[in-house]
């Protein structure tokens, strides 16, 4: 065969063939297994919700239950709910769209990751009645593994679900121990060993009343800043059940921030207690509410500051007019990739709580 006299059809059979492969990989994801019945409609109204059970592989058991128009932890201890995290399971239960069967043998099981192993099962109640029981497997291709009620097959439902389901205990709770607007403190009182400051806002500045001498060239925004920070403080977890008032070091705080507010409102008082057995965490109260939370170091040290906290930094001199710009990108040190990812969702956590 002459190829070169040829070469236009051994092209077009070249480009049939890659087509037709293709379509072949394309239509593969949507293709039943053979016996495959018809996918159910599920319909859960979000409102009609009262309770779920989560159990997470090694049959870690949380309960999330209404309690008085408000959503509350109920087992494995009584506590209140995080409202945010609640609500994106609820959607996602509303939302729930089942678009193929993916297997019907539970020999896929295991390899799907909706066997009893490995499955987060999630029980829906509205009161008595149990409006549905999913075991949620892995994602993959745009889809989560899903096995429904007492049915045999696997489905795959439309999106990532698992992610808002497989939490711990910690992550169901609510981890906000102050929630209130800086705007609104009148006054504010720290008190360590690093010593006592305190300030009342004047306008929008604040005057020191407590510390004064101490303090070399005081910054407003300084104040403000640690203000933010007492006011929309979030603890990172919280105190082992058997962990006593004594063992945290909370009988005698070792620190405590004092914000005042309008008149009629109750002044807020922050406890800081010893460290944990974990390595830069330690113990926190707020004064009167008997849970005993667990916070940074980094906040910790922002809850007892020293002079230097509240103090004006000089601006970095100016470079000699002559000295060549850096290349851009060179000198700033790279964050790995990791790292980067968590600081972006401790950002998109913080903003969700100021939008609250």
């Amino acid at each position: 065969m002459n190829w070169r006299k040829n070469r236009i059809a051994i092209g077009a059979a070249v480009f049939v063939a890659l087509l037709g492969l293709t379509l072949w990989a394309v239509n593969r994801g949507n293709r039943q297994p053979a016996g495959a019945s018809e996918v159910p409609a599920v319909e859960i109204d979000k409102g009609a919700i009262t309770s779920l059970e989560v159990i997470r592989p090694g049959n870690e058991t949380v309960v999330l239950s209404e309690v008085d128009g408000a959503w509350r932890v109920t087992e494995p201890l009584e506590a209140e709910a995080d409202e945010s995290n609640v609500d994106s399971a609820l959607n996602r239960l509303a939302d729930l769209q089942l678009v193929r069967v993916v297997a019907t043998q539970p020999d896929n099981y295991a390899r799907l990751q909706v066997d009893n192993a490995n499955a987060v099962e999630v029980v829906v109640k509205s009161g008595d009645e149990t409006l549905a029981t999913l075991a949620i497997g892995k994602y993959a291709d745009g889809m989560t593994m899903i096995r429904l009620d007492d049915r045999s097959e696997v489905f795959g439902a439309s999106g990532s679900l698992r992610y808002a389901f497989d939490r711990d205990l910690k992550a169901w709770r609510n981890r906000r121990v102050v929630v209130e607007e800086a705007s609104a403190v009148q006054s504010i009182r720290f008190e360590s060993p690093n010593g006592t400051f305190a300030f009342e806002r004047v306008e929008d500045g604040w005057t020191p009343t407590e510390g004064k001498e101490a303090l070399g060239d005081l910054d407003p925004k300084k104040v403000t800043g640690l203000v933010s920070t007492a006011a929309r403080l979030t603890a990172s977890g919280f105190a082992a059940e058997d962990i006593s008032q004594a063992r945290a070091g909370l009988t005698e705080p070792k620190a405590t921030v004092t914000m005042t507010f309008a008149e009629g409102v109750e002044p807020i008082v922050l406890e800081l207690g010893d460290a944990t057995e974990e390595q830069g965490e330690l113990y926190l109260q707020r004064r009167g509410n008997p849970t005993v939370y667990v916070v940074s170091e980094y906040l910790a040290n922002r809850l007892r500051p020293d002079s230097k906290a509240f103090e004006k930094v000089d601006a970095p001199p100016a470079p000699p007019p002559d000295m060549p710009a850096m290349p851009q990108g060179q000198g700033q040190p790279q964050l790995p990739p990791e790292v980067m990812r968590q600081l972006q969702e401790q950002i998109r956590a913080q903003q969700q709580q100021q939008q609250r």
